[in-house]
Parts: C-alpha cells; structure tokens; sequence
C-alpha cells in the first residue's frame, strides 16, 4: 500500500456516542403498548441499569439479579462474560429514580 493509502487506513475516526442525557431519556421515548415493546424497554432499562455487556445480557436468568441489594452476579459458569470471569456488579445511579420506583405491572 502506498503511504497515503496507509494514513487512510489508520486513521482514527471519532465515533458518535449519545450524550448521558439522550441515553437516560431513551427508555422513556419507547413504546409500551404491546408485550414485547414493554419486554423491549426493561432490556433496555436494565442494561443502562447494570452496564451489561450484550453477550452476558443474553445468558442472564433472574436468580443472578438481586433487587434488593441492587446488584446483579456474574458467575462465569453461566453467564457468558468476558474472558469467563466471575464477577458482581451494582446497579449504576441513573437519574432520580431508584429500583423500588420502578413500575411493576
């Protein structure tokens, strides 16, 4: 490759990223008048929530999530982390709202 062609390449791009402001309004903006738009929008609240990687967000059951501590486990043994670690994290502060004030129905 030419020289030019090899500053092409390696060239580093800024990538667009929302604002925190745009990201905590998102759930907000979804729709919820069916059952899977509802399903769609907890995903969503969760992974702000957590900061769960996608691929760990897909193996994730309901005993590895403790509302009650605000935390979720991460036990490599059944949740596909990176590098399989075990690990636990907490819930991130987002906005004014608390687990408890979430609605349930």
């Amino acid at each position: 490759m030419s020289r030019g062609d090899t500053r092409v390449a390696h060239a580093q791009r800024e990538g667009r990223v929302p604002s925190v402001g745009q990201v905590t309004l998102a759930p907000d903006a979804m729709p919820e008048s069916t059952a899977i738009e509802r399903r769609d929008k907890a995903v969503l609240a969760f992974t702000l929530l957590t900061g769960t990687r996608d691929g760990a967000l897909l193996t994730l059951i309901l005993k590895h999530v403790d509302l009650e501590a605000g935390r979720v486990s991460f036990d490599a043994r059944e949740v596909t982390t990176k590098f399989r670690k075990t690990f636990r994290t907490w819930f991130f502060p987002v906005g004014e709202r608390r687990v408890g004030s979430l609605p349930t129905g």
